[in-house]
């Protein structure tokens, strides 16, 4: 893999591998690249912008190609690699990717990939190579690598793609072995050296003074959150688990006006999904005890706008509880439907309605042996009132179900405490690229 890192005074010298690379410094020293890896301090990494698009989906931009095509992509945990949508027959739309427009595109030479949809069924798509630039927020950073993309048929409709997404830029780690180097974006940095690689992620509402959202690569915001992180580890998958899949306890609901509570299960946690997926049975108990609920067509249900209707998720023995603005999504027709859905088979889903309310760490460390294991972890999340300014969270104005999410008590099983506490990624700080900041760092 090759990483190009665009600075004014930092080259990359020719390498094909990782581990081969080298990067002259401002004094004149060559030093390889993995000494960009050890921990930095609290606040380093690429901070991506995610924008709100409406509630339902968060989206950011990358380029593609040479000269660099800016296109709208759904950040996604669960997907493995990049897909990209083809323009239908005879649009001539300027926000899909043309790879007839790319001096840097690389044919596929036929292998092809199947990819997962938001209903459950996948598509195909054959694989194709490409320059993908993911920018800073923040500054004029950015981070470019040679990536093995997805290029789906023009016939592939929104059941991959959210609502004005060209493109999905996973960060999922399972790419299938048949898969060619460099198709998933997170898998390709594993080998490298690091111990411990974190990514943030802050969701923030629609009506919030910020709306929209950030995910950090290679470091944790610690402005975004406080207090103790609720850490699950990963379970060793089967192959056809999305990436990112955890375990959680138990999710209690309002039934006839009183708690009631339901075995958890695994699900796989995404930005991407804009919906709490459990078990038919599971999300038919939960509407059972709202009065004038309906079930709809693909295990959906409509259920009064005015509805009483907070669910806790526990996870690790730390219950997080969410109320209505995510509970309940308005529709187009004036009409409610609940963001609890039925219809999830070994694994479930806990998407944006969840995530806005928590600040998310996902991370992967090497042990001393060289095996790298994965966590997902939750801290409590603070209201961002504006670009420089930031309070946590107040508690929503009715009943909370079950014990309080802002309990000061961690589970057992954290693996990160406090916020003093976050050291930034090692293997994902080479995005930190600026000659400002490269200035600082070496």
């Amino acid at each position: 893999m090759l990483f190009r890192l665009l600075c004014a005074f930092i080259v990359v010298l020719p390498a094909n591998v990782y581990g081969g690379i080298m990067v002259e410094t401002i004094d004149g020293r060559a030093v390889e690249v993995t000494s960009f890896l050890m921990p930095r301090a609290p606040g380093d990494g690429l901070p991506v912008a995610l924008r709100n698009n409406g509630d339902l989906s968060y989206l950011t931009t990358v380029l593609m190609g040479t000269p660099p095509q800016r296109i709208q992509m759904a950040p996604s945990l669960s997907q493995n690699q990049i897909s990209v949508a083809s323009a239908p027959e005879g649009v001539n739309d300027q926000s899909f990717y043309n790879p007839a427009a790319s001096s840097s595109f690389v044919q596929s030479t036929g292998q092809t990939a199947s990819l997962p949809t938001t209903s459950g069924a996948s598509v195909n798509g054959n694989y194709a190579g490409e320059i993908c630039t993911i920018q800073s927020t923040l500054s004029a950073a950015s981070f470019m690598y040679h990536a093995s993309v997805v290029l789906t048929d023009p016939a592939v409709t929104n059941d991959l793609y959210p609502n004005g997404a060209r493109a999905v830029l996973g960060y999922g780690v399972d790419a299938p072995q048949s898969a060619p180097a460099n198709a998933t974006l997170i898998g390709s940095f594993l080998p490298a050296n690091f111990t411990l690689a974190q990514c943030g992620i802050e969701l923030n509402h629609l009506d919030d003074p910020i709306p929209d959202g950030i995910l950090t690569m290679g470091a944790l915001d610690t402005t975004a959150f406080k207090g103790d992180f609720t850490s699950m580890t990963v379970p060793a998958t089967p192959q056809d688990r999305p990436s990112w899949s955890i375990p959680f306890d138990s999710i209690t609901y309002l039934s006839g006006g009183a708690n009631q509570t339901a075995q958890g299960s695994v699900a796989s946690v995404d930005l991407y999904h804009s919906v709490i997926q459990l078990s038919t049975a599971s999300a038919t108990s939960i509407y059972n005890g709202i009065a004038g609920s309906r079930q709809l067509a693909d295990n959906k249900w409509s259920i009064p706008c005015n509805s009483t209707f907070p669910v806790t998720l526990t996870f690790a023995g730390k219950p997080f509880t969410i109320y209505e603005r995510d509970t309940i999504q308005k529709q187009p027709d004036g009409s409610c439907n609940g963001a609890v859905v039925g219809g999830a088979g070994a694994v479930g889903k806990i998407g944006a309605p969840f995530l806005r309310n928590v600040y998310t760490q996902f991370a992967a460390a090497k042990a001393a042996n060289g095996t790298v294991s994965f966590s997902v972890s939750f801290a409590e999340k603070v209201l961002r009132l504006s670009a420089g300014s930031s309070t946590v969270k107040p508690a929503p104005s009715r009943t909370t179900v079950g014990p309080s999410a802002t309990s000061p008590t961690g589970s057992a099983g954290s693996s990160n405490s406090s916020a003093s506490h976050v050291h930034a990624a090692g293997f994902l700080s080479t995005f930190i690229l600026s000659s400002i900041l490269a200035a600082i760092f070496l």
